[in-house]
């Protein structure tokens, strides 16, 4: 059943909206990180060069974030999705004619960024306003498969687009998507009011102010600690991911297409590991970070046992720990991403944190982007793995450091 109150049956295509141009936004997003391996073979660009494109992305996306979730609250967010969606929609059907100048597609990939950070926010505003209870749980839910959803049908699209013509073909599949979501939210988004109109919660006469919280002195650490933790998580999760297909390529010489084929176990497990971290945290855990420092346990195990077995193990091992370790990310994610900012709603800062932390992720990304690129070539596959476990190490330290400082906030405070 798609919404549990039966008098609100008009979110249903509303929902379904949302996700379709979401849908379409995701593939134009993922896109690129599932081709790199081949357009480095197609251009003859290494890989520490056309990893700049991915970062441009990475770093407009983390920042658009802040930004355009503070644009959101002030403007119609139907009208800011459009607007994401068709400059995102021009960018990756424009890209392939730049494909000679890394600048140009670095330049051109940042504006997509930037276009694909004017989504989740107003989204976001549209569901909370629209949607309450179990309905706003299984709407984030559908919206979140339907990224899932997306990526595995990228990763599973790209392998038979590049053998069948050419990687470029592959941004022009997914900038048609775009035009469908684009185009079915344009014709929708004037009727949003009326599919779902938002509830609005009228102020109390004669009540008296409230006087704001402040974030206590005391948190400030925790919280930096936790944004490293965030960086570390952000690192692993999109660096691994941009770069799996080239690992599997020269370490097991894999096919692009099949190396691309491979990674689409990433996308699969990414959604099956949100699942299980939930049920677990709900069940065994109370402390949203103590929940990531196990979770980045898990990750650093994972890491160390490909490093130990990094070629005896074969592709198949090489994929499994793979998928663990973006799993495990995305377990992060949902821990501190998603359910850490809730914890500073009655100072009324969630929508700061979570913005900073969003940033805080994306900067890491950018970062290990590129650092996956040049560290496989400057000491190759084996010590990069190294390099992980480090980082999932880290992680796990800050995590475990954040816990202990937050149990000692006074919980008045």
């Amino acid at each position: 059943m798609l919404l549990s109150n039966k008098k609100n049956l008009t979110g249903r295509p509303l929902l379904w909206a949302l996700t379709v141009v979401y849908f379409a936004s995701y593939m134009m997003r993922v896109n690129l990180a599932a081709i790199i391996q081949e357009i480095v073979t197609d251009t003859g660009f290494e890989k520490s060069t056309l990893s700049v494109i991915l970062i441009s992305l990475s770093i407009t996306y983390g920042l658009g974030q802040i930004l355009n979730g503070m644009i959101a609250d002030k403007i119609r967010p139907q009208n800011m999705i459009f607007f994401g969606s068709l400059i995102s929609t021009i960018v990756n059907l424009t890209f392939p004619l730049f494909s000679q100048s890394v600048l140009s597609m670095a330049i051109l990939w940042a504006i997509n960024g930037f276009a694909q950070a004017m989504m989740w926010p107003p989204i976001m505003r549209i569901i909370v306003e629209n949607f309450e209870g179990d309905d706003f749980n299984f709407a984030q839910i559908f919206i979140t498969w339907g990224t899932t959803i997306a990526t595995v049908f990228v990763y599973l699209a790209a392998p038979l687009i590049i053998t069948l013509s050419s990687w470029k073909f592959v941004l022009v599949m997914c900038g048609t998507f775009g035009i469908v979501g684009c185009t079915s939210w344009g014709l929708l988004k004037s009727k949003v009011p009326s599919i779902a109109p938002a509830r609005r919660i009228k102020k109390k006469e004669n009540e008296p102010a409230k006087e704001k919280m402040r974030i206590p002195p005391a948190a400030f650490l925790p919280l930096v600690l936790v944004a490293l933790g965030v960086m570390c998580h952000g690192m692993l999760r999109d660096g691994v991911t941009a770069w799996m297909p080239s690992y599997l390529a020269e370490v097991f010489t894999l096919g692009n297409s099949t190396a691309i084929f491979c990674t689409v176990v990433l996308a699969i497990f990414s959604g099956i590991a949100v699942t299980v971290v939930g049920a677990i945290y709900k069940k065994w855990f109370k402390s949203e970070v103590f929940c990531a420092f196990f979770i980045f346990l898990v990750a650093a195990t994972a890491s160390l046992l490909l490093f130990f077995f990094f070629e005896g193990g074969g592709a198949i091992l090489a994929i499994l720990m793979m998928a663990l370790i973006t799993g495990c990310m995305h377990g992060v994610n949902f821990m501190l991403l998603s359910h850490f900012p809730k914890l500073f709603k009655k100072y009324g800062n969630v929508a700061t944190i979570t913005g900073t932390l969003n940033a805080c992720s994306h900067i890491g990304a950018a970062i290990f982007t590129y650092g996956i690129a040049v560290l496989s070539e400057k000491i190759g596959w084996r010590f990069t793995v190294g390099i992980w476990f480090i980082i999932a190490a880290l992680g796990l330290v800050a995590c475990f450091i954040a816990y202990t400082r937050w149990k000692k906030i006074p919980e008045e405070t």
